[in-house]
């Protein structure tokens, strides 16, 4: 009996079982439709937050999901989705995907990967959405061929430069604003310091090589390349074409399939420095009696390294040295040493109480850097107010989840070091909050998350305007944070249309002040609907131009050089408080006319 029950319920619950769907397609290479075999296609769910933006109409969602204060909870969403290749006439089948919204991306060797609707690299494609048990067919990805770029390094003698490293990077932006670079591709030199990197995606990028920054041995035994009786010399870390600085760097442009040679340069063996200085604690005047020295430094990409160096330091008078560093940009950090405490670099696990510390930048160049002072502070604690213009704290929904956060914005290295402030809830009562862990810096002010309409319209510290400028902070506190929010933010509707005046569907539209372009909490981006409608809410006063590209890399539009480029191509709007405005906005064509 029990075996017919259970056979029944299963029976039963395969009967309500949504059917399953399917994406079926075709690989092929640009400009000549020719297949391509055994391409790696991967599918993957693409969550609500990858499908539309703030300000935009959610849409249906599978059964079963839900909103939560992070974001929604979609069945499925995380489960791992079997990849597939194409055969030999490039075609490709995805089964048994429920329904939902899907992306699809290609990859082949000797091609950029590429994403179903992607117009741009480094651009977001469109997803496919599927109804239950539907069969979606004829979807085509067309792959373009990679580049090539080969050359070849020696060294101040005219020798080549023997397992020296080698890497392309490109410049993109973050959500938050913060250009940061990606590795594009790496290698080392081989014995004819001869380098190549292979199947690079098209673009414009910069290229540097030398030796690991940070303390090192003059000279390595083994290691030169792939021999065992090599002798790994120390470079110099340059930009092609020899330069210090990327801002000086050349521009590399990788076309498609195009293969570029003799991208030659010059590194020069490098000699090894000295940092020397010493360490006071600013509360005495007074060097410690133990401090943890460390020193750190980011690269472009985002690694680096950060070391701790006890040892260096010399309790009978407070100085310190640090040998055997190699050109490059530093952060020399030092923090009071307690008794029997582990030696270790100053870097404060998120949530902790920071102990006093200290750091200062560095730059070693072509001699040794004398004169360092490293000076220990205490993170100090700033009160604050939050104040709603023209009502009570109590009409604000959601005024427990308020957040004022202080963003630092000192230099990558120091950041490594740097604890971020930890922030205190508002008291619903009199709107006062608290800001512990505060060392000597420059910090962004910003409130999250704002209700709905509401804007920042105030912050002053020390009598300072700290909203259109970092708040400067130097280790003592005079007056209070004062943060006015103001429920009176602006509302913008609009629409955009193609070059057939027709709606344009899922375009993202961006908002970008003509002013304080480097506040990028004035910058708002919302997808269209599908009548090619948008709304933008909490809008502060001001000018704007809202733009809407048919395909833009991910981020650029914080790029002022690509703004500027399509400075003429925006819409115009200028609101002030409480105003519902309207806008008609043109698309931008990706081929950018």
């Amino acid at each position: 009996m029990k075996t017919f029950v259970a056979a029944f319920f299963l029976l039963l619950l395969q009967q309500q079982a949504p059917p399953k769907g399917s994406i079926e397609g075709i690989v092929v290479r640009i400009g000549t439709d020719e297949p391509i075999a055994d391409a790696r296609i991967v599918v993957t769910r693409a969550a609500i937050g990858q499908i539309i933006s703030q300000g935009a109409p959610l849409p249906n969602l599978p059964a079963g999901a839900v909103i939560t204060s992070t974001g929604p909870n979609l069945p499925g969403l995380g489960t791992a989705i079997p990849a597939v290749s194409t055969d030999s006439q490039g075609k490709f089948v995805v089964k048994d995907l429920d329904a939902g919204s899907y992306r699809v991306s290609a990859a082949a060797n000797g091609f950029a990967r590429q994403e179903y609707g992607q117009r741009v690299f480094g651009a977001q494609g469109t997803p496919i959405t599927l109804a239950a048990g539907q069969a979606l067919k004829d979807v085509g990805i067309r792959l373009t061929p990679a580049g090539y770029l080969n050359g070849r390094i020696s060294d101040d003698l005219g020798r080549p430069a023997v397992g020296a490293a080698v890497q392309l990077v490109r410049g993109s932006y973050d959500p938050t604003g913060r250009k940061t670079f990606q590795s594009a591709g790496q290698t080392r030199t081989n014995d004819r310091g001869e380098y190549r990197i292979y199947w690079v995606t098209p673009g414009r990028y910069y290229l540097y090589a030398g030796s690991t920054q940070g303390p090192v041995r003059p000279i390595e035994i083994g290691g030169a390349g792939d021999s065992p009786n090599g002798v790994q010399e120390s470079y110099a870390q340059l930009y092609y074409p020899g330069v210090i600085d990327i801002k000086d760097a050349a521009v590399i442009d990788v076309q498609p399939g195009a293969e570029l040679n003799a991208i030659d340069f010059s590194l020069p063996r490098q000699r090894l420095y000295r940092i020397r200085g010493r360490v006071i604690e600013a509360r005495t005047g007074q060097r410690p009696a133990a401090a943890s020295m460390s020193l750190g430094s980011r690269s472009l990409t985002g690694g680096g390294f950060s070391s701790g160096l006890t040892s260096n330091y010399n309790a009978s008078d407070g100085t310190f040295e640090l040998r055997d560093v190699a050109p490059g940009n530093y952060t020399v950090a030092a923090q009071i040493q307690e008794p029997g405490q582990t030696a270790a670099p100053p870097i404060f696990p998120i949530g902790t109480a920071a102990r006093p510390f200290g750091a200062t930048n560095v730059t070693v160049s072509g001699a040794d850097v004398e004169g360092i002072i490293v000076t220990i502070t205490s993170g100090a604690s700033i009160p604050g107010r939050i104040t709603v213009e023209g009502q009570e704290l109590s009409a604000v929904n959601g005024l427990d989840r308020i957040r004022v956060q202080l963003s630092n914005q000192t230099s990558l290295n120091t950041s490594m070091f740097l604890p971020q402030p930890q922030t205190q809830t508002v008291n619903a009562t009199d709107g006062s909050f608290r800001e512990d862990s505060v060392f000597p810096g420059e910090y962004r002010v910003t409130v999250v998350p704002l209700p709905p309409g509401f804007y920042l319209k105030e912050v002053r510290f020390d009598q300072t305007d700290s909203l259109n400028k970092p708040l400067q902070f130097t280790g003592s506190v005079s007056t209070p944070l004062d943060v006015v929010i103001s429920a009176k933010g602006a509302q913008i509707d609009g629409s955009v249309t193609n070059e057939k005046q027709e709606p344009a569907r899922g375009i993202q539209a961006v908002l970008i002040p003509d002013q304080h372009r480097d506040r990028t909490d004035l910058f708002k981006t919302v997808l269209t609907d599908q009548n090619g409608r948008f709304s933008f809410r909490g809008v502060p006063p001001g000018d704007y131009k809202i733009f809407a590209w048919e395909a833009i890399e991910q981020f650029s539009y914080y790029d002022s050089d690509v703004v500027q480029r399509f400075e003429s191509k925006g819409k115009p709007i200028h609101v002030n408080e409480s105003d519902k405005a309207n806008a008609e906005v043109k698309i931008i064509p990706a081929d950018g006319g």
